[in-house]
């Protein structure tokens, strides 16, 4: 390499590195800061990729009655379902299974760590139906009037940009589309999880509410969570 062009790229790279941060700067600088407390409910730490292992305990079915869950929701084949929050695809690979090759399911989680697990998963399991998404903490980067349903599995307690996830997920959904939160009771003392990652039926309501969904349907037969599903009411 020439000595002047080495002195050249010497001089620009402090120039260029200030760039690249400042551009930095300016992406994290549109994301709005998110909340810590939402109305009258504190806001849940996101759990961490290295808990990953949690979701795939074996005692998970006895505790929360996952196939229960899953066939409440009536899902059919060609439906398009999100499965928001998916980790590393515990409720993913079966939904998957329910909507059938003409369908899809939509996989968000913010934790690129998490999403890589996914993949891994679907190419064990040789599943294509599947679209992973790293979304944003206020952006799940779906696609408007897409999805027939919008699963949350102990998931909606987390987000620390709650208006602006619940704005862009009604966009997602078709108008006969469906909002589902699975939830740990918070009315139930007996329930042996932290009171953060709680919700009780009547904050699940009033957040929805505010934010232009309505109660259509729910289903109490598990053993610790809420099963409440919501569809899109007038203008938020």
């Amino acid at each position: 390499m020439p000595l002047i062009v080495f002195m050249m790229m010497r001089l620009l790279l402090p120039f260029l590195l200030l760039a690249v941060l400042n551009l930095s700067g300016q992406e994290e600088a549109a994301a709005p800061p998110g909340l810590t407390v939402y109305e009258g409910r504190t806001i849940a730490k996101t759990m961490h990729w290295k808990g990953a292992e949690w979701l795939m305990r074996r005692v998970r079915e006895e505790e929360e009655g996952p196939t229960k869950m899953r066939e409440q929701l009536q899902v059919k084949p060609g439906m398009t379902v999100c499965d928001m929050g998916c980790g590393n695809g515990y409720h993913t690979l079966p939904l998957a299974q329910m909507v059938g090759e003409k369908g899809k399911v939509y996989a968000v989680d913010v934790q690129p760590q998490m999403i890589e697990m996914l993949k891994l998963n679907m190419e064990r399991n040789g599943v294509k139906n599947i679209v992973p998404i790293n979304g944003l903490y206020h952006d799940p980067k779906l696609p408007p009037n897409t999805c027939d349903m919008i699963l949350m599995v102990d998931v909606y307690h987390e987000f620390s940009h709650p208006v602006q996830m619940l704005a862009a997920m009604r966009a997602a959904l078709k108008p006969e589309g469906q909002l589902v939160l699975c939830e740990f009771r918070a009315e139930d003392d007996t329930v042996p999880i932290k009171p953060e990652h709680k919700m009780s039926k009547a904050q699940i309501t009033k957040e929805m509410n505010a934010n232009g969904f309505k109660l259509v349907r729910e289903y109490d037969g598990l053993p610790w969570q809420h099963l409440m599903f919501f569809g899109k009411a007038g203008k938020p």
